[in-house]
């Protein structure tokens, strides 16, 4: 069993956008200042009991009104890319993870009850900063 401490930037946005996804929020996909805001969020928290390793490592610049991390819109654009998520056209607003995907990422959730009450704080923070940013830029 992983560890939060041990988890990977990649395995934290699948199982937190399976877990959005059955609550019914739209992820972002063109403007990602919202995913950019919950990880600069989710870094400033202190260390916590199954809080990943990797926010401590994250990159942020401030090339942009608002902080930046690069690794974050590589991953999210690699899913697109890859086929493991949709966007929806023309716009390309918002991504969608098919059903049959999300139920894989959500079966993969670590049983780790620290890491999983950490990613349930982050749906939270994340519904939140999700709601405040307009899905089209």
């Amino acid at each position: 069993m992983t560890h939060g401490e041990e988890m990977s930037l990649g395995q934290f946005v699948k199982q937190l956008a399976a877990l959005l996804q059955q609550k019914g929020v739209e992820l972002p996909f063109k403007n990602q200042k919202s995913w950019h805001m919950l990880f600069y969020e989710l870094k400033k928290l202190p260390v916590s009991p199954g809080r990943p390793k990797f926010l401590d490592e994250l990159p942020f610049d401030w090339d942009a009104p608002y902080p930046k991390c690069q690794q974050s819109s590589e991953f999210l654009n690699a899913l697109h890319f890859t086929a493991s998520v949709s966007a929806r056209n023309p716009l390309f607003d918002v991504i969608h993870v098919a059903p049959d995907v999300a139920e894989r990422w959500a079966k993969n959730v670590n049983q780790d009850p620290d890491l999983k009450q950490f990613i349930s704080n982050a749906a939270i923070l994340a519904e939140k900063e999700f709601a405040a940013a307009p899905v089209n830029y």
